[in-house]
């Protein structure tokens, strides 16, 4: 598919004054169901997208058919930007390496002991998960580094033989490191590392003071044993890659989304766990330029794929973030927007508990065999076939009409529900839809009024394969503002991984108090993180002059357990310390309404390394002369328990200013978005759909 700016009526993206002479580039986010490309070439003003259905069995085929399917010529496309899943896959299939852990004699125990909450706390069947290293592969040196950064008790050479033959013997294929307050002082992790690569040439390591440099051990181990047991998997996938997209002509540079920005592949081959939060970051990354655009700075971002539904928030124009993440139940040391998942999405399946209630996911058809729709063999109903059987999809027009969808299969698969829940298709069909909103609903409300935001503030930006169809029903139940719907939803993520900067990031534990702080010596630790992120950039082709660096401090009063950013500028002696301790009461105050006269402690110092690689700002669209778009046709839709003569246009015709009344379908081929009774829809300048309830809105 093929859209060209021509001032005309068919919208796209396109960038203008993009940094280092970059011509063309390609996104590609690897979903559950569907891979997505986006090709954009930035002087010609032309954009591509496409959809492939992903290969679980071999990730990186998907990518390559997408790329083959779009047909364009790598030879002269200078960036890659690829959102992975290879990480994360083989913690979910088990399938990574089999890991060896060496830790401080006495710590072998710390990732079965954890720590005491529980995820789920009235759950009583919860478990966590079991450690990826087994008791008898985590072995103990007896040294010592005192938390201040002293060496108590050196590394022995004899110790580390004798373990790394006990590896060997019982076939480890991959050395995690991490030693007790290595992040105060890693001396003696080099040295261990060192006697590794001597005496086992060609064995993954993953050392903790490169992967994390933060306080709390059993978090700080779980992410060096994490790096380690997917380190192969992705490597040897991003190898394969590489070999792939030269073999197509692809001389440029490959990027991959990292938990903050995007990485080069050679940081990501030495730091796998980068890529472990990889998938929904483009959305995120997407959002956050549309609400600098657009001037909307309070965001939900809502994507709903074929196999999960992911929410986050943007507030004041900047992703919600969170200290720590996790990767299916293991803790991790990684900063970024706090993305939310749960298993609802076109795929997932809906079933009929013991109990005799409706239920709609976790477990999802995926790619293959897909939604009974598809014919390819689904023989359970899901989310798409209930849409299928209500009229909201147009399975002649599925993917842009690529894909022909069988409604009598689909009707099959709801039949049999039917016939246990003694009610009418189009019923269990709308239950169906009702049930996988709910999910998604009980999702938004956690991350929204869970930290304490109004949801009356926000705007829905909706994005996705299956957005559209909950977005409007969910913001009014939300109370939020309204709902935008971006150009070429389906892809959203792919297109926002290519609106993302290179970053480096680097967190440093110094626990001091402010005042008993040696600013000299926190000068020199800032230095050493500000110049590895620098070289690194270099590295990965960025210029000197496009580098940004930001500092900042973690800060909390003594005792706390979560912490407050503060920024810090470079540079600043005079009065520092009496500006950082104003600056932090006045963000405490912000973010949890009260200040205590206490001095501030120091936790953490931290150093943003910034690439900036592109520019994207968005077309404008035509103007509308007559404000109301030519229907594309019409048909019968089940709204509930209502059937509905609905009118359907097709995306691509819509103009600046033009507005739509609902009930109504706006269809575009990878993508639909239902516009329901007493909502308003209007398109602005961006090519954006704006929805809004004209009820709650008072719109004529």
């Amino acid at each position: 598919m093929i859209s060209v700016i021509d001032r005309g009526r068919v919208p796209s993206y396109v960038m203008e004054g993009s940094r280092g002479g970059v011509m063309s580039r390609v996104g590609v986010d690897v979903g559950g169901t569907f891979t997505d490309i986006v090709w954009v070439d930035d002087d010609a003003f032309e954009s591509r997208v496409e959809k492939v259905r992903s290969t679980p069995w071999s990730i990186g085929q998907a990518v390559l058919d997408a790329i083959d399917k779009i047909g364009v010529d790598l030879g002269g496309t200078t960036l890659f930007v690829h959102g992975t899943t290879a990480g994360i896959n083989a913690i979910a299939q088990r399938k990574g390496s089999k890991v060896g852990l060496i830790t401080t004699k006495g710590f072998e125990d710390v990732l079965e002991m954890g720590r005491g909450n529980r995820k789920e706390l009235y759950n009583y069947l919860w478990k966590k998960p079991d450690p990826l290293v087994p008791r008898h592969l985590r072995l103990g040196l007896d040294e010592r580094t005192s938390y201040l950064g002293e060496i108590l008790r050196p590394v022995r050479e004899e110790e580390v033989v004798k373990i790394i033959g006990t590896f060997k013997r019982k076939g480890v294929e991959a050395v995690a490191i991490c030693l007790l307050h290595a992040y105060a002082n890693p001396e003696n992790e080099r040295t261990v590392g060192r006697m590794i690569r001597e005496l086992w040439p060609g064995v993954p390591i993953s050392l903790s003071h490169r992967i994390s440099l933060e306080l709390r051990e059993f978090e700080r181990t779980s992410t060096t044993v994490v790096d380690a047991y997917i380190k192969k998997s992705v490597v040897e996938y991003l190898d394969l890659l590489a070999q792939g997209l030269r073999q197509r002509g692809f001389a440029g540079r490959i990027y991959v989304i990292g938990h903050d920005g995007i990485a080069g592949v050679e940081e990501v081959k030495e730091r796998a766990i980068l890529s472990v939060k990889s998938g929904p970051m483009g959305g995120v990354a997407g959002s956050i330029l549309f609400s600098k655009l657009m001037g909307r700075r309070n965001l939900i971002t809502m994507d709903v794929g074929g196999t999960t539904f992911d929410v986050s928030l943007i507030k004041d124009g900047l992703s919600v973030e969170k200290q720590e993440s996790e990767a299916l139940g293991y803790p991790l040391l990684l900063r970024g927007p706090d993305i939310r998942s749960i298993g609802a999405g076109g795929g997932s399946i809906a079933w009929v508990d013991p109990g005799g209630l409706l239920m709609v996911g976790p477990r999802s058809a995926g790619a293959f065999p897909g939604p009974m729709c598809y014919g390819l063999g689904g023989e359970e109903p899901t989310v798409t076939d209930a849409c299928v059987v209500n009229g909201i999809i147009d399975p002649h027009y599925f993917l842009g009409g690529e894909v022909e969808l069988d409604a009598d299969l689909a009707a099959k698969g709801l039949e049999r529900l039917s016939a246990k829940l003694r009610l009418g298709l189009h019923e269990v069909a709308s239950g169906i839809l009702e049930v996988a909103r709910s999910n998604m609903m009980m999702a938004m409300r956690e991350i929204l009024l869970g930290q304490g935001f109004d949801p009356r503030d926000f705007f829905i930006i909706s994005f996705g394969g299956a957005g559209g169809i909950f977005a409007c029903h969910m913001a009014r139940e939300l109370n939020a503002r309204g709902v935008i719907v971006p150009q070429n939803p389906g892809v959203f993520s792919a297109w926002g991984m290519l609106t993302m900067d290179l970053v480096y990031s680097y967190t440093r534990t110094f626990y001091r108090s402010l005042h008993e702080a040696d600013m000299e010596l926190m000068e020199e630790m800032f230095a050493e993180m500000e110049n590895e992120g620098v070289q690194r950039a270099k590295r990965d082709g960025i210029e000197e002059k496009e580098i940004v660096v930001n500092r900042a401090f973690d800060m909390c009063y003594e005792g706390q357990a979560h912490y407050v950013e503060v920024p810090f500028r470079a540079g600043r002696t005079k009065g520092a310390k009496e500006h950082i301790e104003a600056s932090f009461h006045a963000l405490h105050e912000a973010k949890y309404g009260h200040r205590l006269e206490d001095v501030p402690f120091i936790v953490n110092l931290k150093v943003k390394v910034v690439g900036k690689i592109k520019e994207m700002p968005l077309k404008q669209l035509q103007r509308s002369r007559l404000g109301s778009p030519e229907r594309k046709g019409r048909r019968r839709v089940f709204l509930g328990r209502e059937s509905v003569e609905c009118p359907v246009y097709e995306r691509r015709t819509l103009l600046f200013g033009d507005r739509i009344g609902g009930p109504a379908i706006v269809e575009e081929p990878f993508h639909t978005t239902l516009v329901p009774q007493g909502h308003m829809l209007e398109v602005d300048e961006f090519g954006n759909l704006i929805i809004v309830s004209e009820v709650d809105h008072g719109i004529p």
